[in-house]
């Protein structure tokens, strides 16, 4: 998933910074921002996943 991920951000990247029209620009831009944002959310949440399960008080 994360290989998929890291695709996707840097091909939003590039389309971001090749692309000569502003409205484009913009959407690949906000579209590169989003994707490493819900790459941080599902990070967060597959880590606070983690701690719930490997809490020893409620083994």
């Amino acid at each position: 998933m994360e290989n998929n991920n890291d695709w996707l951000a840097q091909r939003l990247e590039e389309l971001s910074f090749s692309s000569t029209d502003y409205k484009r620009r913009a959407f690949f831009k906000s579209m590169y921002l989003n994707a490493l944002q819900q790459h941080k959310r599902i990070e967060q949440a597959q880590n606070e996943l983690d701690g719930r399960l490997w809490n020893p008080s409620r083994w």
